[in-house]
């Protein structure tokens, strides 16, 4: 298949699926792009990503943890898939990250994403210790720099392509979790940053969400999930001027990181917390104004291991 005609199929449409479709989140991105112009590229292109994740149909061989191991590792702060030996389709993976990059440079005419296409399909990349080192929360820097591409982009791939991996464990181990308690910053799936907080029900519960795998867990109200701070004279929330808008910024005075906080009565199916964080794109760059940063949770130890 020559690249232009793989390009008008990496639009976002799968076969048997229409460009009109119902897809929650595609009904998301549009209003998106409808309500806030600015943005209606990146709503374009993140309905092309996602509409791919949500068909791909990659073979995840499940993972063997016990409940006697998931209250060891979580009660020594440590993620369900702390250490394993995580087994991923690496064909399927490799090809739905030639998907991203494909749909990416359709939709942008993004030169650097025509150069990470490339090098897929010249099978120039390391795919196997690209996506064991994004798995372990690293940037696969390495990877790009031999290759002079665009590291940020080349991972922003990359993890999307495990997505479906990682929402696949995260359906399996969850129920583990269940009666085990979790109060730390990362994901107690994966070990990822969450990409934003919720404030849920009547009683605005805090629930922090994994934009990774789609975990969901819940966490004080008055805690830096970054370096733990729980004095309430360095913990700020920051409100938009606008009276309609609901959601807010915490920051934290002390590590300056900060956190995207919506309100809802209902959990964020999983599928949407990348929409609802493009959709709440204005109060990054409120937050970064004021010098406030949004940070990464990295772990240097157990990490995990792609095959």
């Amino acid at each position: 298949m020559s690249s232009e005609t793989e390009g008008k199929d990496l639009l976002g449409v799968m076969p048997g699926r229409s460009v009109g479709s119902s897809a929650p989140v595609v009904d998301r991105l549009r209003e998106i792009g409808r309500e806030l112009p600015d943005l209606r590229e990146a709503a374009a292109a993140y309905e092309a990503i996602l509409l791919l994740l949500i068909d791909a149909d990659l073979h995840t061989a499940p993972i063997c943890v016990t409940p006697d191991q998931a209250r060891m590792n979580m009660g020594k702060g440590l993620p369900l898939l702390n250490g394993l030996d995580l087994e991923v389709d690496l064909k399927g993976t490799r090809a739905l990250m030639l998907r991203i990059a494909g749909a990416l440079e359709n939709c942008g005419e993004n030169s650097n994403a025509r150069q990470i296409r490339m090098a897929i399909e010249e099978d120039r990349l390391d795919a196997g210790r690209l996506l064991s080192q994004i798995a372990s929360g690293g940037s696969g820097g390495s990877v790009a720099y031999h290759q002079d591409l665009d590291s940020g982009l080349l991972r922003a791939i990359a993890e999307n392509a495990l997505k479906p991996a990682f929402h696949a464990w995260r359906r399996q181990l969850t129920p583990l979790s269940e009666e085990i308690n979790w109060n730390r910053g990362e994901c107690f799936v994966c070990g990822a940053t969450p990409i934003l907080g919720e404030l849920r029900d009547n009683n605005l519960d805090k629930h922090l969400r994994c934009g990774r795998c789609g975990a969901d867990w819940q966490f004080r109200r008055l805690q830096c999930l970054y370096c733990g701070n729980e004095d309430h004279r360095t913990l700020s929330t920051l409100y938009n001027e606008d009276p309609h808008e609901k959601n807010r910024v915490e920051a934290c005075e002390k590590c300056k990181g900060y956190l995207k906080v919506i309100i809802t009565f209902s959990p964020t199916p999983p599928e949407l917390l990348q929409a609802e964080d493009l959709a709440t794109l204005h109060l990054d760059y409120a937050a970064q104004k004021l010098g406030y940063i949004r940070l990464e949770i990295y772990r240097s130890d157990g990490e995990s291991e792609i095959t």
